[in-house]
């Protein structure tokens, strides 16, 4: 709490810089470093009081977890056959894949810096990571429905997983409750941090050593472009800054198609709420890693940044003609040039980087085939 309150006035100085963003751009770039030097090499997770340390017993069996396909029915799925390291931890599909091969209503979110997030899944049902895991496993399309007793009797029925449960929490058989904490344990450890930009912002680099059109682009971002208005700097998500206490939930406007011919059906928060105003809402992901996981927005309807960047530049959903009574008054033609939409982009990519990666395991404990068949 005392980081957080030692944070707060560099906040409020930034909302007051955020006034200024048509005019001084670079001022956002400016006090925002100065943001990550205070913070001694990287931004303040809301998740970091429950991070376990990545060399932690308890995150090498979460890591384990996740590969294994022996918390799915049919054991032929992983939490890693939708969420693929070398695809930004989502699978590069407009919709994710559902145990009998058909879609799924929505996109498969990417994992990188998860641990910012205070809501999980696009319309923020799930209030923790350990809350999220249940959705997936316990959902029939999905992982197949397995109950926890019937996942914790599949793991006390093979002598590795005894014995690593054992080691990581004490003598006891496994528990379903403890397969949530070590999953979520590894995916805490899912962070970027070494992108161009996190090494510019950090003083890691000079300056010079960013490309022109990536700085210019990072000016956008905070300025023109109202980027960070939803992807609320440092974190580069809907995490409000502060006491990063809440997340927001915005109404863009995403078409069902890439033509822009009628609005999505889906309506988002508002199936959480059943708030008017949060018909069609939607969380912003974190923009760590982005270039990695496309296609983009819950339903895949963007298959690159230059189409989403273009959308937003039109101004979202009522930019393309469709009627969305409720969009955000942020969300209105940005007009970008060509070159600035180009450069936009490229500062969107240079916050990609291999750091997030992880190397799936040679071998899981099931003996099954690592991060599932399809």
């Amino acid at each position: 709490m005392r980081r957080i309150a030692a944070w707060l006035p560099l906040y409020i100085f930034l909302a007051l810089i955020a006034l200024l963003l048509g005019s001084r751009p670079g001022l956002v770039r400016h006090a925002f470093r100065a943001a990550v030097e205070r913070a001694r090499g990287g931004a303040l997770a809301p998740d970091a009081r429950r991070a376990a340390r990545p060399d932690s017993s308890e995150v090498a069996l979460g890591r384990l977890l996740f590969f294994d396909p022996i918390l799915s029915a049919n054991k032929e799925r992983a939490c890693a056959s939708c969420h693929i390291p070398a695809r930004g931890l989502s699978d590069g599909r407009p919709h994710a894949l559902a145990i009998d091969r058909s879609d799924l209503p929505r996109n498969a979110p990417g994992l990188t810096n998860v641990s910012d997030q205070l809501a999980f899944f696009w319309d923020g049902r799930a209030v923790s990571l350990e809350d999220q895991i249940d959705g997936p496993i316990h959902a029939k399309r999905e992982l197949g429905g397995l109950k926890g007793r019937e996942i914790e009797a599949r793991l006390d029925s093979i002598a590795a997983y005894r014995a690593l449960f054992r080691e990581v929490y004490g003598e006891r058989s496994p528990r379903y409750a403890d397969v949530k904490h070590a999953i979520a344990a590894f995916e805490r450890t899912l962070r970027s941090s070494g992108s161009t930009a996190d090494r510019w912002w950090k003083g890691q680099i000079a300056e010079e050593s960013v490309p022109v059109e990536a700085r210019r682009g990072f000016d956008l971002f905070a300025g023109k472009a109202q980027c960070s208005r939803c992807h609320f700097l440092p974190l580069t998500t809907s995490v409000v800054p502060g006491a990063f206490a809440a997340q927001e939930f915005t109404v863009i406007g995403v078409p069902a198609d890439p033509q822009g011919r009628a609005l999505d059906p889906d309506p988002g928060r508002y199936a959480v709420t059943r708030d008017k105003a949060d018909r069609h809402a939607f969380k912003a992901p974190s923009l760590r890693n982005i270039a990695r996981s496309a296609p983009y927005m819950h339903n895949g309807v963007f298959q690159t940044l230059d189409q989403v960047v273009r959308f937003y530049n039109q101004g979202g959903g009522k930019g393309l003609g469709l009627d969305v009574p409720n969009q955000a008054p942020e969300v209105r033609p940005l007009h970008l040039t060509v070159a600035e939409e180009r450069a936009l982009v490229r500062f969107l990519e240079a916050l990609s980087d291999d750091s997030a990666t992880v190397e799936p395991p040679a071998h899981v404990p099931s003996g099954l085939q690592v991060g599932g068949r399809y």
